[in-house]
């Protein structure tokens, strides 16, 4: 081997060095990013759970209430609180149950 193919050879390994440290950050980037979409998810899915124990809760009451119109009302209630302690449950459709 001459020199000037070990010099051609360690340009070639520089290049590919340099390639492999910019797929590296690049990774590292994805994988910062999801991260942090996998927190927000884990966030949106504690949200979920309370919606769902919230209601889950609301309907057995409303199952032991024995008057179809104050199960409708505790029912409206409890949609109310999961909306004010979870900024949603969904929108009103405009119907009653």
């Amino acid at each position: 081997m001459t020199i000037n193919d070990i010099i051609k050879e360690n340009r070639e390994l520089e290049l590919q060095y340099h390639k492999a440290l910019n797929t590296i950050a690049a990774l590292e980037r994805k994988v910062a990013r999801l991260q942090r979409e996998n927190e927000e998810l884990k966030r949106e899915n504690e949200k979920l759970r309370r919606q769902r124990d919230i209601l889950l809760r609301g309907m057995q009451i409303a199952l032991q209430i024995s008057s179809k119109e104050k199960q409708d009302l505790h029912l409206k209630m409890i949609i109310e609180r999961i909306r004010r302690e979870t900024g949603s449950l969904g929108e009103s459709n405009g119907r009653s149950g």
